[in-house]
């Protein structure tokens, strides 16, 4: 073998050594190589590596042969190769096995490192020697003729690739040594690197010649390359069949190179169900499991798993039941592999070890804390804390060495005044102990500790250096400055806290028998202060506002591990210095320093030499980079195989990834820091020049598209770090925002547009089917029914799509949310939508980013969804038709050929279609990488914007003229211009087509990327305004939004002119007015802006009194202009702003002016200005539009802000964004409250024009003259403005003027609102203000009134307009012969209206029969007074209308008062099952019926929308907002009425406007109506004080009239006792009129628990105030109240076990006229007595209350009882008062009560269980009765009129008996005796 390597060998030699390694490639080589198993410090490796050089040298002598012959190499050379293959295999596994086994031993690991660079060394030269053999030749202009000859017939290929050691050993080596990168030192792994460059560029030097060999990315051969999927591999699984129980079986599915995985499942295929299954989850984390049968929906015949190299597969059973198990084959596919040559192989190997290499050595894992080992409680309870600040400051600079130190003066001079050789140093110390004024514990022993620690204090304080600096070069000439003395002074409190850490630490030693303790405190603070000494010195820059790495809470923990238990003279000396570290935060890091025992030298120095060494491995590393990159490089093109592959293993192979270059390195040093910076700018310039060299990606490739994608990825990834003060150079030099901008431009993705193909037949084919399951679902009880019914269907599969694409355009009206499937956000309004996925949304930015969600390609066909139609209010996706006439009108194909018009709409109107346009993908990629780029970049330059923004107010404002902050506002500004730039690129809407094919490819993706980012742009500019609070420093920083320029750009967006969506027009308003707020933008610059964007005047000609009046006439007609296009958001965002600028200093006096003038103007020359300054003062409807503020309650929690997404009014839910956590949530209205910001500007002058206006309004209504709508809206609004001020102004501010405009409040609120009681006024204002619009004349509607619709609906009164005797007669009829009123209401009217007539007729049709059956004829007739089967709750909602004050019309109590016949009415069973003695409802009730009614309203305005369109004609909207005035006098009259000022005015019934006193009642029952009870108990209280007391006697019988109405009659619902098995019983209960339902249950109520239910809801769906009982436990079924008139219940039972069942009685509440006069007696008895007696007739309201008592039940019966209980009390307080013994009052009136009271008392004699209420209130009655009567000697009268003459007669009777009984027993004779004797005889 030595022989061999000679020149010219012997030919026996050769033969030999041939023959040798034919024997030794067929048997195990790694003997030859001599390495021992167990390596020890004595291992010689040059023999080893002497044999590997031999057979290398062999080798490359044949092929140098081979290439001079003609490519002719003989076979024994093969040999030769394989054994070389197989000695390196056991090399690299020894050496593997080497690093695993002596993984302590730093020695050895140098040792085998070693080894391996020199053979790596050595192979490489080889390989450079014989691939510049092959160049050479291959460059030879005169190649030898065998040479030419192997290069024409292309055999060299075949020569290189089989028959050399470079396609074998060579390649063999680069794959062996990329598996042990992971386990090399980083100086090895630079050597490596320097190595196997030259290797690469020796193969690039070579590429060019050999094109055939080493491809270009534009070479055809990569496009002739298979690119569709093949089959990689497959495995088949199969389980035991039936599998076991309590199996885990898992299995690892990995091909590298796959993209998919394909499961095919057998049909047999069955599990248990969810408890055995099947588990697949992806490299991604996406999981799929499946169980039960295949076939199913939950269980395909196949599933592929796309994107993913590595499928996990997992079955687990669980130890019950067994099915027949699983078999399925998983099959692999991906691309094929691409054939290369071997050289070009290695090539690209090489390039893939050196990125991974360079990875590696990036790689800072070695230098982070290991978070394991901190938490561990003794190992490290020492470590250093690597995430100190203290690296970021104090440490940076590094340590210097010796010679450095040296060469520093200062440095010197500290040294020399420490030891006393400096006589400057001497008179420094003595000046600042001078000045020292703390108290000096003598201490000699630590005066050079001290002393130290002063130098050090001086050295890292960049000022306290030059001032030593001064004194030095002045020879101690110049001052001091202050900071000197306040260092010596801080180290002069180091003394004491050394002191008192030796006291601390003697103790310890003491207790642990520690007598030689050689650490003492004052040498380890002497050393540590020293050190700092060593360190470099910065400059002040870097002490100040540093990024701290650690959180606050580790910082407190750093800080309370170096405290110490206070002393005096602790808080002395920390009070002295209280000021110093704030001035010098120098001193509190170097004593952060010394106090922290973990921080030792030696652990610093240290970590600072692994810092200072990974410091220039990485800046070698970068430079490595650059240096490949311009290697790799033809052509300035940087687009080759080679540099992609390289920079996928330079990023993809690192462990972690640093927020930035030098994290975890500070401390290694400024030098390092800047050459590692250049190095890490010098990459991403250069690759910078790469990307921008090309311009034009559109006729690339796909290969070079794929490649210039991951090189860009590459780049944004590298600037993706978090960039510091000490980057701007570099920023500023790369023009970043310009450059992230330009790359978010030129990644978005775009798309052709094509006209759809859809024919008229079958868009109107599929807008019939929408049409049906619309109905459909309307008639069902909700969305996931009618889904769930559909799904169930068997052809669901084949109309899912259509089923999908049906919800997406009615999405809307089914109340669905719609997600983007690109980033999951909401879609509450437009956006994009795929036609062949089944269901897949985008929104815009995810459109424009090419995202593409699973499943959806490139070649499929998206639609935007953006008009809707205004009949059928669905998304248009077909022909969309647009009318000419009306404003902002489309319609569906289907609706316009339908004729479907909503209102306003005429057929004779011009329209014009628009066919559909689809869009398609015009550049197809197979990577995601382009959407990754798309939102990473945007991404990066919103944080690289918000950074700038966030920089500058963190600068101190003294720093303000510093070069850093002109370069951050430099690139602010640069941001902002960016950012404009892309908002005036929104291409025309009106623009030609033609015209835009010719713009520039560059230009279509500017004019792409501007329009579909507008909304991200505005929010992203709203984040960069600075807070008021920060613009007083930053008078500079805001100058780009303060310029006239951009102001002027965000009032031409705002006002719809420049093309933009109107979502943009919201958001840039929004930034209008948060610009408004700052003070350090100039009004008159915001009024320039105005003017030259709206075309106003300028300032000067139209001279303004204030600065800003511009603006703020503008924004008020802007505001008005949003009224006129019936923009309810648009509206109340304008009010919201100017709301909330009237708090602002500076805009307040100008909004107070002009509010004040057009308020001034009311009644002159009305218009929408003067509607939309009242909406200002007043308020704005509470609209949950998106953008409102508001403030929540969720889950219990504390009250929260947020912002509105979406609102779904049907469903009663406001989709937010929390402003604090911007997390979004779904919370309930009545948790929500909109965030309102009053305007406190009104006064008594304004208050007086508002009654003025209301005055001649009010006029005009009564004269019966006609008005306008605006006048309407203007009298609304002031009636709203003045409630406003009645409720904040106190009763004594209030003008007499107010109260002096009664009579009008009370006409105006009695005239009523003509449509549903139901309706809430807020309902009502949105109404009026979506219908409203600015065109008067000409539009004509079709319109229905509300009072038409109700008398189709509900028919027409039997009764109608007829006098009281005709009701009675027609009631008695249909009482009395069970004749139908509508019948008997016709025989009326064919006998002239005449009773007596009637009465002979329906006497003579019953004379020969006892039932009277009406003729045909009068049956027809009838059907005029029958009510429909419709149920009128389906349409209007409420059977009642609002008609104003009901007269009362007293019915003649004359009979009543003298025959007193009455008869209690019985209670109901069931109600004596409550405990409460008057049950009203709680709060929960009172809730639940303040939601139904806002249910009910929030229904009626969705019905009015649909019925009316997008605009109503003049007269419904006169009658809409002359309702809303008639709601807001009713709330002023009650204002009033409860501040009444009693000692100034009285309340009359002229003063209220009634004709007589009995009407008062009447006006209080109609205030009553409104929200506000407390207000209204008030208003009574003030009514009964401050009226007549004349008027008593007349309030007092209107009210007890009330009480008499309102009897409702109870339903028992009874199951069948026991029920029945499979029971399924529902029913639906209505009491028409009530306002909630209070149900009782049965003592006996009891179902098998679990299996039989009882449901009762106020929803047909059975969801809504949703209770459900089940089980024999009484407690269970309680009784409960129900809002509302209806009730739905429902029972099933299984067919097993069944028990006695339930019973439940409804009753009916009400809050109506009864409670009215209840609250006005209730109050009038709690009065004075002297007044109610005088005023009063106590006689007829005792009979009155009496009879009502007797007439009503449930609750009403016991409010009458109470009352009942009051007067009996006047009555015993007036016998204390007056000389009369006469009770006023007939007990006896009492006798029906006693009756009752006694039935009740046998039903209830159970005395174990409590007495129901009303037993309890008549005992209480009949007891205070009793005692009055007792009270006026009338007991015996009073008890015997309570009996009936048979009961009288009874107990006289019993009475005898007993008395004969007793003288029967005692022997005596007498008159009882001798009576009963003589009955007995007869």
């Amino acid at each position: 073998m030595d022989n061999v390597n000679v020149s010219e060998e012997k030919p026996s030699v050769s033969l030999i050594f041939q023959s040798l390694c034919q024997f030794y490639s067929n048997v195990e080589p790694s003997g030859l190589l001599n390495l021992p198993f167990t390596l020890n410090k004595e291992f010689d490796f040059q023999p080893t590596l002497a044999v590997l050089e031999t057979f290398l040298t062999v080798a490359a002598k044949e092929f140098a042969i081979a290439i001079k012959s003609g490519g002719d190499i003989p076979e024994q050379s093969q040999h030769l190769i394989k054994l070389l293959c197989s000695l390196q295999i056991s090399l690299f596994s020894w050496i593997e096995q080497q690093f695993d086994s002596q993984s302590g031993d730093a020695d050895q690991k140098e040792l085998i490192q070693e080894m391996l660079l020199k053979y790596v060394k050595m192979v490489v030269k080889k390989s450079n020697d014989s691939i510049q053999i092959l160049l050479d030749n291959v460059k030879d202009e005169l190649p030898t003729a065998k040479f030419a000859i192997m290069m024409s017939s292309n055999k060299l290929l075949e020569v290189v690739l089989d028959k050399t050691y470079l396609s074998s050993s060579v390649r063999q080596m680069v794959l062996l040594l990329s598996h042990l990168v992971h386990k090399l030192s980083n100086n090895y792994r630079l050597s490596l690197l320097n190595y196997l460059m030259t290797l690469t560029q020796s193969m690039r030097d070579l590429s060019p010649h050999l094109p055939d060999q080493f491809f270009k990315l534009d070479s055809n051969y990569w496009m002739s390359v298979a690119s569709d999927d093949v089959v990689l591999r497959t495995w088949d699984i199969e389980s035991p069949h039936s599998y076991e129980n309590n199996q885990q079986a898992t299995q690892v599915f990995s091909c590298p190179g796959a993209t998919s995985f394909v499961v095919d499942f057998d049909n047999k295929c069955e599990t248990e169900k969810r408890y055995d299954y099947l588990l697949f989850t992806d490299s991604r984390g996406n999981k799929m499991q499946f169980d039960q049968k295949v076939g199913t929906d939950k269980w395909p015949k196949n599933v592929t798993f796309r994107g993913s190299h590595r499928l996990t597969f997992l079955f687990h059973s669980d130890g019950s039941n067994v099915e027949w198990g699983y078999k399925f084959k998983v099959t692999a596919k991906g691309f094929a592999d691409v054939q290369l040559s071997a050289l070009f192989d290695l090539h690209l190997a090489a390039c893939k070890l050196l990125g991974k290499l360079s990875a590696a050595v990036l790689d800072r894992q070695h230098l982070m804390p290991n978070e394991m080992d901190f938490n561990a409680v003794d190992k490290d309870k020492m470590a250093i804390d690597l995430k100190s600040d203290l690296w970021s400051t104090l440490l940076k600079g590094g340590h210097m060495e010796s010679h450095m130190l040296k060469k520093s003066k200062l440095n010197q001079f500290l040294l020399e005044m420490i030891s006393g050789d400096s006589q400057l140093g001497q008179q420094l110390l003595k000046s600042c102990a001078d000045h020292y004024v703390g108290s000096n514990l003598k201490k000699p022993d630590l005066d050079i500790t001290i002393l130290t620690v002063f130098s050090a204090f001086v050295w890292h304080c960049e000022p306290l250096r030059e001032s030593v600096i001064q004194f030095v070069e002045s020879n101690g000439s110049s001052e001091l400055d202050d900071g000197i003395h306040s260092a010596y002074s801080y180290a002069e409190s180091m003394r004491l806290y050394i002191v008192d850490q030796r006291q601390k630490q003697k103790i310890a030693d003491e207790k642990d028998n520690n007598v030689n303790n050689a650490n003492d405190i004052g040498e380890v603070v002497k050393e540590k202060a020293e050190f700092l000494l060593q360190i470099s010195a910065l400059e002040k820059s870097y002490f100040k506002n540093k990024p701290s790495r650690r959180s606050s809470k580790n910082i407190v923990s750093v800080k309370s591990s170096t405290q110490h238990k206070k002393t005096p003279a602790d808080t002395e000396r920390q009070f002295s210095a209280s000021g110093i570290s704030e001035k010098f935060p120098e001193f509190k890091f170097v004593t952060e320093f010394i106090k922290e025992s973990k921080w030792t030298k030696s652990s610093v120095i240290k970590v600072l030499d692994d810092r200072r060494k990974q410091a220039r491995n990485t800046t070698e590393v970068y430079e490595f980079c650059i240096k490949f990159v311009d290697m790799s490089t033809d052509d300035s093109s940087i687009f080759e195989v080679i540099i992609v592959l390289f920079l996928q293993e330079l990023l993809g192979q690192q462990s972690c990834q640093c927020q930035h270059y030098l994290d975890w390195l500070e401390g290694c040093g400024i030098q390092l820091e800047n050459n590692l910076r250049q190095a890490y700018c010098g990459i991403i310039k250069r690759l910078l020049e790469g990307i921008q060299h090309l311009q034009d990606s559109r006729n690339l490739n796909k290969s070079v598209k794929t490649a210039q994608e991951m090189i860009q990825a590459t780049f944004i990834h590298l600037l993706g770090v978090n960039w510091q003060s000490f980057d701007l150079d570099f920023l500023l030099e790369a023009n970043i925002p310009n450059l992230l901008i330009q790359t978010a431009k030129g990644s978005v993705a775009m798309r052709s547009e094509i006209l759809s193909d859809i024919t008229e037949v079958e868009e109107l084919k599929e807008y019939d089917q929408y049409m049906t399951w619309l109905n459909e679902h309307k008639n069902d009880v909700s969305f996931s029914d009618w889904y769930n019914q559909i799904k169930s269907t068997s052809k669901f599969k084949e109309k899912e799509k259509a089923v999908q694409m049906f919800i997406a355009k009615f999405c809307d009206l089914l109340e669905v949310d719609i997600w983007c499937d690109g980033c999951g956000k909401s879609l509450p309004g437009r956006r994009y939508r795929c036609l062949q996925c089944t269901d897949m949304d985008l929104c815009a930015t995810c459109y424009a980013g090419g995202v593409m969600p699973q499943c959806h390609l490139d070649d499929h066909h998206l639609i935007y969804l953006m008009y809707k139609c205004d009949e059928c209010n669905a998304f248009i996706t077909g022909r969309r038709v647009h009318c000419c006439i009306c404003d902002d009108f489309d319609l569906c194909f289907g609706c316009f050929k339908k004729e479907h018009f909503p209102p306003g709409h005429l057929d004779s109107h011009s329209t014009k279609i628009f066919p559909l346009m689809k869009f398609q993908n015009t550049q197809k990629s197979d990577s995601s990488l382009q959407s990754y780029i798309h939102q990473h970049v945007w991404l990066l330059f919103a944080s690289f914007t918000l950074q700038m923004a966030g920089t500058m107010p963190s600068v101190p404002t003294e720093h303000t003229e510093d070069n850093f902050v002109a370069k951050a506002g430099k690139l602010h500004q640069q941001c902002i211009d960016q950012l404009m730039f892309c908002l005036q690129d929104i291409p025309s809407v009106d623009q030609d087509v033609l015209e835009e094919t010719e713009k520039s490819f560059a230009k279509q993706k500017e004019e792409e990327f501007s329009l579909h980012s507008q909304e991200r742009i505005m929010g992203l500019l709203g984040a960069m305004i600075p807070k008021e609070n920060t613009c007083s420093s930053l008078s500079g920083s805001i100058h780009s939004f303060s310029s006239e320029k951009f102001l002027t750009r965000l009032f031409d967006i705002a006002r719809g002119e420049t093309g933009h969506e109107s979502n943009t027009q919201h958001l840039a308003m929004g930034l209008v007015a948060k610009l408004l707020h700052l003070s350090s933008v100039p009004t008159q610059v915001v009024d320039n802006a105005v003017c030259q964007s709206a075309n106003i005047q300028s300032p000067v000609s139209c001279q303004p009194q204030l600065d800003g009046e511009i603006t703020i006439n503008f924004l008020f007609l802007f505001g008005a202009m949003c009224l006129e296009r019936s923009g309810i958001d648009w509206a109340s965002s304008m009010v919201s702003i100017l709301q909330d600028l009237s708090s602002s200093a500076i805009w307040s006096p100008v909004i107070e002016k002009y509010i004040s003038k057009q308020i001034n103007h009311l009644g002159q020359n009305d218009n929408l200005t003067s509607v939309f300054t009242l909406f200002v003062v007043s308020g704005f409807p509470e609209v949950m539009s998106i953008g409102k503020q508001v403030r929540y309650s969720y889950e219990n929690s504390e009250p929260r802000h947020g912002v509105v997404l979406n609102h779904f009014p049907d469903k009663y839910q406001t989709f937010l964004l929390d402003a604090k956590s911007r997390r979004r949530r779904t919370v309930r209205d009545e948790y929500i409250d909109c965030i309102m910001t009053e305007v406190s500007i009104l006064n008594e002058e304004h208050v007086t024009k508002f009654t003025s206006v209301i005055k001649d309004t009010v006029a005009k209504i009564q004269q019966g003259s006609s008005i306008t709508v605006e006048e309407t809206w203007i009298l609304s609004l002031c009636l709203k403005a003045l409630h406003k001020f009645l409720n904040k102004a106190e009763a004594c501010d209030i003008s007499d003027e107010i109260f002096g405009f009664v009579q009008q409040l009370s006409y105006l609120a009695g005239l009523g609102t003509e449509f549903s009681k139901q309706w809430m006024l807020k309902d009502l204002e949105v109404l009026s203000l979506m219908l409203y619009t600015q065109d008067k004349e000409n539009v004509e509607k079709k319109f229905k009134s509300p009072s038409t619709k109700q008398e189709e609906l509900l028919g027409h009164d039997p009764k109608q307009g007829l006098d009281n005797a005709a009701k009675i007669c027609l009631q008695t009829l249909h009482d009395d012969l069970n004749i139908p009123l509508s019948v008997v209401r016709v025989m009326y009217d064919m006998n002239n209206k005449d009773t007596s007539e009637l009465l002979a007729t329906v006497r003579d049709n019953l004379a020969d029969n006892s039932n009277f059956i009406p003729s045909e004829e009068i049956k027809k007739m009838a059907k005029k007074w029958e009510k429909p089967l419709v149920a009128a709750a389906e349409v209007i909602a409420d059977k009642g209308m609002d008609f104003g004050i009901q007269m009362v019309i007293m019915p003649d109590t004359t009979k009543r008062l003298t025959t007193y016949d009455w008869e209690a009415l019985p209670e109901e069973e069931d109600v004596n099952m409550s405990q409460k003695l008057i049950k009203m409802p709680d709060n929960d009730v009172v809730h639940e019926l303040l939601l139904q009614q806002r249910a009910k309203s929030s229904k009626l305005l969705r019905k009015e929308l649909d019925s009316q369109g997008k605009s109503g004609s003049r007269d419904y909207l006169n009658k809409v907002n002359l309702a809303i005035s008639v709601l807001w006098a009713r709330h002023v009259l009650m204002a009033l009425l409860s501040d009444w000022p009693r000692e100034r005015f009285e309340i009359t019934h002229t003063i209220l406007g009634c004709k007589e006193s009995g009407v008062i009642p009447c006006i209080l029952d109609l205030l009553n109506r409104t929200e506000c009870q407390d207000m209204f108990t008030k208003a009574v209280k003030n009514v009964i004080r401050s009226c007549y007391h004349t008027d008593l006697q007349s309030m007092v019988s209107t009210s007890c009239y009330f009480m008499e109405e309102n009897h409702f009659s109870t339903v028992i619902i009874d199951s069948e006792h026991p029920y029945s098995d499979n029971a399924n019983n529902s029913d639906t209960i209505q009491i028409e009129g009530a306002a909630y339902l209070s149900i009782k249950f049965d003592d006996r109520c009891v179902t098998e628990e679990g299996c039989d239910e009882l449901v009762i809801s106020s929803s047909s769906d059975l969801q809504q105030d949703r209770h459900a009982f089940s089980g024999p436990t009484k407690r269970l079924w309680k009784s409960f109240d129900i809002p509302g008139d209806t009730l739905y219940y429902k029972f099933t039972s299984d067919c097993s076990s069944t028990d006695w069942g339930y019973r439940f009685t409804v009753i009916a509440g009400k809050v109506g006229r009864f409670d009215t006069g209840y609250l006005i007696l209730n109050e009038l008895l709690s009065a004075d007595v002297d007044m109610v007696y005088r005023n009063i007739d106590m006689c007829k309201l005792w009979s009155c209350l009496v009879y009502v008592a007797c007439k009503q039940i449930s609750r009403q019966r016991l409010k009458t009882l109470q009352l009942l209980l009051r007067v009996m009390h006047t009555q015993s307080r007036n016998l204390q008062r007056k000389d009369s013994s006469s009770l006023d009052i007939d007990l006896s009136l009492l006798k029906p009560l006693w009756q009752l009271y006694r039935n009740l008392s046998k039903d209830s004699a159970d005395f174990s269980s409590v007495a129901p209420p009303i037993v309890r209130a008549l005992t209480e009655l009949f007891m205070v009765a009793e005692n009055l009567a007792d009270e006026y000697c009338i007991v015996t009268e009073y008890l015997a009129k309570l009996q009936s003459e048979e009961e009288i007669r009874h107990t006289a009777f019993q009475g005898i008996v007993n008395v004969a009984a007793v003288s029967a027993s005692i022997g005596l004779t007498n008159q009882a005796y001798n009576a009963v004797i003589g009955l007995m005889k007869k």
